[in-house]
């Protein structure tokens, strides 16, 4: 079986936890047989994994990039992200358990080490078309870059006071980590259901915080141009000439927009609803670990009944 994470033209810290929360908690259960096919964190239910083979899901979500999966007997579901996500694949809601992410405390791999700085994350898409690193530091907020290594992103949201968080999997690992978070909406709409998706798990009412676009290429982005290949063809050839349009105009924009979102009141679930969370998507870890997944599967193979 396979680790499938989604991977675009940078890393994406949900999707790159993937291959350090999932070691931890299943060793020895991958190898390199790509006719099965472990999809966990990320917004990965859709068609691409359409045709033969076994797709094991534990934790996934629909994020509506592409269309809805068609469900056969090849798919097992163990539980998906939360109960918006069961409710547009026809499955039971009792299966949106919630996000695996909030599973990473439970590895041991991310040290808490409480600090008084205020933590800002981008979503990923912003942080290569914007200009955050410069608006963070006129804004006196920390930047953290969800494009590099997972566990140094981990460890620095942990050394955080509070984290401002555009990218949904920054506010998961801040809450599972106590952190108390604040969600900034993130710019281009289809990002934002999601939220919601994993926010019912923990019965958490999001307060989202909104920032403008910190530079014109990040605007650009997100017109109709961005809906078309060849739209999206002539930003990235002018990409450096639409960065150099008033850039001081836009960060500072953007700075003055992060420092007034940072005096929102902070988000936390409460521990209970955590503790419940992770206890359930735990104890479908634990059957995994006591199931095979191959070939004559045996007795104790029960896959969800799919409609």
């Amino acid at each position: 079986m396979i680790l499938y994470r989604w991977q675009g033209v940078a890393r994406n810290f949900g999707d790159e936890l993937n291959t350090v929360l999932w070691p931890a908690l299943l060793p020895g259960f991958f190898n390199d047989d790509p006719a099965e096919r472990f999809l966990g964190i990320g917004s990965v239910l859709d068609r691409r994994h359409d045709g033969g083979g076994l797709k094991l899901v534990a934790g996934s979500g629909y994020g509506g990039y592409q269309q809805l999966p068609l469900l056969d007997r090849q798919w097992d579901i163990r539980w998906v992200r939360g109960p918006r996500t069961a409710r547009l694949l026809r499955l039971p809601e009792s299966l949106g358990l919630g996000d695996p992410a909030s599973l990473l405390p439970q590895t041991g791999l991310v040290p808490i080490r409480r600090q008084t700085r205020i933590g800002f994350m981008p979503h990923f898409e912003s942080a290569i078309g914007g200009a955050w690193d410069t608006a963070s530091v006129a804004s006196g907020i920390h930047l953290i870059d969800p494009r590099g290594d997972p566990l140094a992103i981990a460890a620095a949201i942990a050394g955080c006071h509070v984290l401002l968080s555009e990218a949904l999997h920054g506010a998961i690992v801040a809450d599972a980590l106590g952190v108390p978070w604040i969600a900034i909406e993130p710019l281009a709409p289809i990002h934002r259901p999601k939220w919601q998706d994993w926010a019912d798990t923990l019965d958490v009412a999001i307060r989202f915080q909104h920032l403008p676009p910190s530079s014109l290429l990040e605007r650009a982005r997100l017109s109709r141009l961005s809906a078309f290949h060849a739209g999206r063809g002539l930003l990235d050839r002018h990409a450096h000439a639409l960065r150099q349009v008033a850039p001081s105009w836009f960060a500072d924009r953007a700075a003055r927009s992060l420092r007034q979102a940072a005096m929102a009141e902070p988000q936390l679930s409460s521990r209970f609803a955590l503790d419940r969370c992770q206890s359930r998507m735990l104890e479908q870890v634990r059957v995994l670990r006591r199931v095979p997944l191959h070939a004559g599967l045996g007795s104790d193979y029960h896959p969800v009944p799919l409609p």
